[in-house]
């Protein structure tokens, strides 16, 4: 039996899945009953996450700070706990990308690629780890996986020259409409960095792809960003529809269980 398979695995997946659909009350209740093993980390960087997506960015670095002292702390090194590492590195990241401390995040993904340049023990997570014998999505190739969350990110952490090369980037190491969640926050930002170095029309299409994409979804998080997006993106008076869902939005996502920042 793999890590995934285990029961704080198995509860994990589903905060995610919880998580993702906005659903952070039920999310939470499920995080909260996770306090020790591989999973551990991985809650910690999930509660953040669900802070940071309603706009608390500042409350979100305890969780994440967590996070990365449970994920450096377990041994031996599996690639879980590197992945749980990056995980948390970039987590601190956002949180300070989200409060204005460019120079830290810079600094906090420099971390997270050292962690990825770091040797795992994979046998230790292997055995049993993926479905028919396949290796478990933490076990993704470095130069792969993060693309989306490590290297590209940095280029556009108040760097506008970046942003082009970062828009490339993430459209290559978008996962498609096989995973909806990453297919969208993928388009997101890689609208936002478009957005970053000008580049107004391809913003826009990226955005609103990805608002659809997270509207037929489910995904209230996402459609919400989407939303506010396409509010600053749309012409004069083509916005107010973009408004009016947001609002519901988040109407749902407060009853749901996010507390948003004012």
């Amino acid at each position: 039996m793999g890590p995934a398979a285990s029961p704080a695995g198995r509860t994990w997946l589903r905060a995610v899945a919880l998580a993702g659909r906005g659903r952070f009350a039920a999310a939470r209740s499920l995080t909260s009953a996770i306090a020790d093993g591989p999973f551990a980390s991985g809650a910690r960087c999930l509660e953040a996450s669900m802070l940071r997506q309603s706009g608390r960015h500042r409350a979100a670095s305890g969780p994440d700070g967590a996070a990365l002292a449970l994920a450096m702390s377990e041994q031996p090194k599996s690639s879980l706990t590197v992945a749980s590492c990056v995980d948390a590195a970039v987590g601190l990241a956002a949180d300070a990308l989200g409060t204005g401390r460019y120079a830290l995040a810079r600094r906090l993904l420099e971390r997270a690629d050292e962690f990825l340049a770091a040797p795992a023990d994979r046998a230790s997570v292997l055995v049993g780890g993926g479905p028919s014998g396949s290796e478990p999505w933490w076990t993704v190739p470095g130069p792969s996986a993060p693309g989306l969350g490590v290297g590209r990110a940095g280029g556009v952490l108040g760097r506008p020259r970046g942003g082009a090369d970062a828009v490339a980037g993430l459209l290559a190491a978008d996962p498609g409409l096989g995973r909806p969640r990453h297919h969208a926050k993928t388009l997101l930002i890689a609208g936002s960095a478009a957005m970053v170095v000008g580049d107004s029309d391809r913003s826009r299409a990226l955005v609103a792809e990805a608002y659809c994409v997270a509207a037929e979804s489910g995904l209230n998080p996402l459609q919400w960003a989407g939303a506010k997006l396409m509010e600053v993106l749309s012409a004069d008076g083509q916005g107010e529809a973009f408004v009016r869902d947001a609002v519901a939005v988040e109407a749902k996502w407060i009853r749901d269980g996010a507390e948003l920042a004012r």
